[in-house]
């Protein structure tokens, strides 16, 4: 009987995957979720879909992969993510399905999570390379920015090769950050320069994943110092 009444949950539980626009949009919608992606406030068809149908879901994403289905609100916009259960890493215990963040991904997140605090007033907070030059050497942490960016070597002026393969590096992170929906490469067209995007409010879960690395930057940096090969 017991049995009997879990299929009987199940099957309710699912029934909404019969509904028309769960058919037309569910796919796009779960394979962003499970790669890691925040779906935010006018995030088109997915965000319409998981924000209609968030009860079901959870029960869907709970059950089939022990993940919880989790809403957070920042300046008045919902995002939804997928995280581990408090008692483990739910299904997804692999280290192929699941990483943690890089050293490189922290500290540029977290220099990105500071400018969106600075641009707090401002609708959309576009980012070009030129800001990013600037906050790393006259912002209030340029002390601590060119010593995790530029190996300890904290001067007033640096080559165009050193700025090149730091804006390398920043490229391939921010691919990292718009696969996750923390914030939107734009065409470099679009505005003057080769590096242009937008921070979206969604990488405020960086915040809540990291608060000893805000907290403690400096000392964050010189441990990956020490971790480096000299």
């Amino acid at each position: 009987m017991e049995d009997q009444l879990n299929g009987q949950e199940i099957t309710n539980g699912y029934s909404f995957l019969a509904m028309r626009d769960v058919q037309a949009h569910f796919a796009d919608l779960n394979i962003a979720l499970l790669a890691g992606r925040h779906i935010q406030t006018g995030e088109g068809y997915n965000f319409t879909l998981v924000s209609s149908y968030p009860e079901e879901l959870k029960f869907f994403y709970r059950s089939l992969y022990g993940l919880e289905l989790k809403e957070a609100r920042v300046e008045n916009i919902d995002y939804y993510y997928l995280d581990f259960p408090d008692e483990g890493k739910g299904k997804l215990n692999s280290s192929d399905r699941f990483r943690e963040m890089t050293a490189w991904e922290i500290i540029i997140a977290l220099m990105l999570l500071n400018m969106y605090y600075d641009r707090f007033f401002e609708q959309t907070k576009t980012i070009t390379w030129s800001a990013v030059q600037k906050e790393i050497t006259e912002g209030n942490l340029s002390g601590s920015y060119k010593k995790a960016f530029f190996n300890n070597n904290i001067r007033d002026f640096y080559s165009d090769h050193e700025w090149k393969v730091l804006s390398d590096t920043f490229k391939r992170v921010l691919r990292n950050f718009d696969r996750w929906g923390w914030v939107k490469l734009l065409p470099a067209e679009e505005i003057d320069g080769d590096l242009v995007f937008v921070i979206r409010e969604s990488i405020d879960r960086f915040a809540k994943l990291y608060q000893y690395e805000i907290s403690q930057f400096d000392n964050f940096v010189d441990q990956i110092k020490a971790k480096r090969p000299r």
